[in-house]
């Protein structure tokens, strides 16, 4: 693991982490433990101070019992998917062709929409 500043994406992968410790119940030495790790280096992890091998990504989805994509999506307390985005992602291969294109057509609706900039009342 490499020390480096804090930013963009470290700071996601150092908030899920976190997010998903508190929501398991794991406290951080127990964490830590099993990481195989020292706690002052989770909590360097946790604060977005280190850049994260893909091999403590996967066993911290192993932990967490999550897909290791979870790391990488924005997560909020507020969050009520049972499902990560990218399960869902994945249920659209399983949709009648007819249907998902209405489905895709909406979609580009939406955001078409969020990315017009908004006019002026």
């Amino acid at each position: 693991m490499h020390k480096i500043k804090t930013r963009g994406l470290q700071n996601l992968v150092a908030q899920n982490i976190i997010e998903l410790r508190k929501k398991k119940n794991i406290l951080q030495k127990d964490l830590a433990i099993q990481l195989g790790i020292k706690t002052k280096e989770l909590s360097l992890i946790e604060n977005g101070h280190v850049d994260l091998p893909l091999s403590m990504l996967e066993k911290l989805a192993v932990i967490f019992k999550v897909p290791v994509e979870v790391f990488l999506l924005p997560l909020t307390s507020n969050d009520r998917r049972d499902e990560p985005f990218i399960d869902k992602a994945r249920l659209l291969d399983t949709i009648d062709k007819s249907k998902l294109n209405f489905v895709l057509n909406l979609l580009d609706i939406f955001i078409d929409n969020k990315l017009e900039p908004q006019g002026i009342a």
